[in-house]
C-alpha cells in the first residue's frame, strides 16, 4: 500500500444502522458516507492505522480490520477492499 488515502467499507450487524458508530468514527478524524448496508469510511493511511491499531504497510487488500470494542455491537465487518481494476 503506497497511497496515503484509504477507503474502507463498514457493514452493519443484522440490527442495522447505528448513528453512534458514524459519530465515533468522525470524532476520531475519519470521514464517513452512508451506504445501503453500512458506511464508506475514508481517511489518510496514518489515520486509519491509528484509529484501528493496525499497520497496513506491505499488506495487500482485501484486508479485514479489527473492530474497535466501542463499535463491536453494531458492526459486522470493516474491510479494506481490493482496488478496482479498470483494465482487463
Amino acid at each position: 500500500m503506497t497511497d496515503d488515502y484509504v477507503e474502507l467499507f463498514l457493514k452493519w450487524t443484522a440490527d442495522g444502522e447505528a448513528p453512534q458508530v458514524q459519530t465515533w468514527l468522525e470524532k476520531n478524524g475519519l470521514s464517513t458516507m452512508r451506504m445501503k448496508h453500512g458506511l464508506l469510511i475514508t481517511g489518510s493511511l496514518q489515520q486509519i492505522e491509528t484509529v484501528f491499531g493496525v499497520s497496513l504497510k506491505n499488506k495487500q487488500p482485501p484486508i479485514e480490520l479489527p473492530i474497535p470494542q466501542e463499535l463491536a455491537v453494531h458492526v459486522a465487518a470493516i474491510t479494506l477492499p481490493r482496488p478496482r481494476s479498470y483494465h482487463d
